[in-house]
């Protein structure tokens, strides 16, 4: 790796602030558009997981440090993983700030780390200052075809829209944009890569204990994306060995104290997620299938493209490190179609080795432009500054769908969109609910308002989420069916059965039917706001 100056240091550091603001300004509208009746969420993308990890920081902030899953009625035994919006909560004990301000805090260091981890990532393969900051772009703004998809209607599957708009695991600004814990686990991936690179060419024992702490790192936080770093890093070790025609031993024991080392956390994961019947229920939920191949190379679009021409300049030189970027590639093209259930997360990280090899590709067709000699001529260019030109209008055109999502979701903002604004009367109900109650008493609500109810106040709920709610297409049909058409002896029934402590009544409940809560006998309004009412449970 060359040395990265500090005059380098500086420019990774201003331009990842700014490229973190231009990831803000959906939340900062957001929260201007905010009025008394209508309060601003605090998420723009996936506000569902959003607010699981909300309900996580409330968790922390309570003092505890068992996961809990609050958007289901169902008690666990106390279960030490997904730990990492804990840490946020208990770090919130000492700096008191609310969960949305501690999320955002999260957000914005885990996003600085990210973007200057990927520029020292890149630094180790690229010697040419001008191509680490290209590829530091790819990763930090780069994207896909989606834009595109879309406006020429064309989509392989109806029912499935461009990756470029939700896979927010694969690239870089859409983590920067929704997830804090998707950058740490970036960074902590990119890291270990390093350090185990600084392993091999110096035979430092530290930098493999260094690689094998940030592997445990990333299981307690993402469980199931560790298996990159040791897929990755073990094809590669055998790759060389292979060239090598010899194993080089201290490898060989490095990666397996690397691999012991996760063992009794992976049982213990194990027997977490499918020892008990309600972690077994959620896990069964977490269904994330890779769609069709045809989205995902529209889905890496001109990157991925360049990419293509830096694997070729690879291919003809004799093996060195950068062949761990290769190998990256060609581990996550089949880890994504394996027969798993959680496919798509195996592309968490991929997008840095990716705008490495697009910069080398870049390398690679830029010098063609010299031959142009007639188009240069005509535009009266020289080659620098055309080929400067032709990097940014490549980034620009890279960067489409990164900047639709920022000043996409900055649009729907302003509309105070429903699904991302809570009525005043709703949340005044939830802090009735937060002073009066108790957060294991389970309260009986709709899915939209049982998604609300975790993150604002903490409290248990009988339902809330796709994945966290046990027993979930049940649940539904029951919510569904007890606010419109479900007779009260079966009511009386479900609420006994989920043992649930107060019925929540507001605008979302309305929704689902004719039910009137006033004329149940087994239900005593305690609180009334606006149109939205808390009701206790009384047989």
């Amino acid at each position: 790796m060359g040395n990265v100056t500090r005059a380098e240091w500086r420019w990774a550091i201003i331009a990842s602030f700014l490229i973190i603001a231009l990831s803000s300004i959906p939340y900062l509208t957001g929260y201007l558009a905010q009025t008394p009746d209508k309060i601003f969420g605090g998420a723009v993308f996936d506000r569902m997981d959003y607010n699981v990890h909300l309900a996580s920081i409330l968790t922390g902030l309570r003092g505890e440090w068992a996961y809990p899953i609050l958007h289901t009625h169902e008690s666990i035994p106390p279960s030490y993983v997904k730990l990492f919006y804990i840490f946020i909560g208990q770090f919130g004990r000492i700096v008191p700030l609310s969960p949305y301000t501690l999320y955002e805090i999260a957000r914005v260091a885990c996003g600085v780390w990210m973007s200057l981890t990927m520029y020292a990532f890149a630094s180790r393969f690229l010697f040419s200052i001008a191509l680490r900051r290209t590829a530091f772009l790819f990763f930090s703004l780069g994207s896909g075809l989606g834009w595109l998809m879309l406006a020429l209607k064309w989509l392989p599957d109806s029912n499935v829209s461009p990756i470029d708009f939700w896979l927010m695991d694969l690239y870089g600004f859409f983590s920067l944009l929704t997830f804090p814990h998707f950058t740490t686990v970036f960074a902590l991936t990119w890291s270990g890569a390093l350090a185990f690179l600084n392993f091999q060419r110096d035979g430092k024992p530290r930098d493999m204990i260094f690689t094998i702490i940030t592997a445990l790192l990333i299981l307690y936080f993402q469980p199931f994306a560790v298996g990159i770093l040791d897929v990755v890093l073990s094809l590669y070790a055998i790759s060389r060995w292979m060239w090598r025609r010899k194993i080089i031993w201290r490898e060989f024991v490095g990666l397996s104290f690397m691999a012991i080392s996760q063992v009794p956390l992976l049982i213990y994961s194990a027997f977490t997620f499918w020892g008990d019947a309600t972690w077994q229920s959620s896990s069964g939920q977490l269904i994330m299938l890779s769609p069709s191949p045809l989205y995902y190379v529209m889905g890496i679009g001109i990157v991925g493209a360049l990419a293509f021409f830096g694997v070729w300049r690879l291919i003809r030189r004799a093996p060195n490190e950068s062949w761990l970027l290769m190998i990256w590639m060609v581990a996550v093209a089949v880890l994504i179609y394996l027969p798993t259930q959680f496919q798509r997360r195996f592309t968490e990280g991929a997008w840095a080795p990716l705008s490495v090899l697009a910069a080398m590709g870049v390398a690679t067709l830029l010098p063609r432009l010299r031959r142009l000699k007639g188009v240069a001529a005509w535009v009266r260019y020289p080659y620098p500054r055309a080929r400067g030109l032709v990097i940014m209008l490549i980034i620009l055109i890279a960067s489409a769908s990164s900047l639709y999502l920022t000043f996409g979701g900055a649009l729907i903002t302003l509309t105070r969109n429903a699904t991302l604004f809570d009525s005043a009367d709703m949340m005044n109900a939830m802090s009735w609910l937060q002073t009066n109650s108790q957060w294991q008493e389970t309260i009986f609500t709709s899915e939209k308002t049982g998604n609300v109810i975790p993150a604002r106040i903490g409290h248990r709920v009988y339902l809330g989420h796709p994945v966290e709610t046990a027993n979930y297409t049940v649940k539904v049909e029951n919510a569904n069916r007890f606010f419109s058409t479900m007779k009260d002896e079966e009511r009386m029934g479900l609420l006994t059965q989920c043992g649930c402590r107060y019925l929540f009544y507001g605008s979302n409940e309305r929704e689902l039917g004719s039910f009137n809560p006033d004329t149940a006998n087994y239900l005593k309004r305690v609180f009334a706001s606006g149109t939205t009412m808390v009701y206790e449970v009384t047989r």
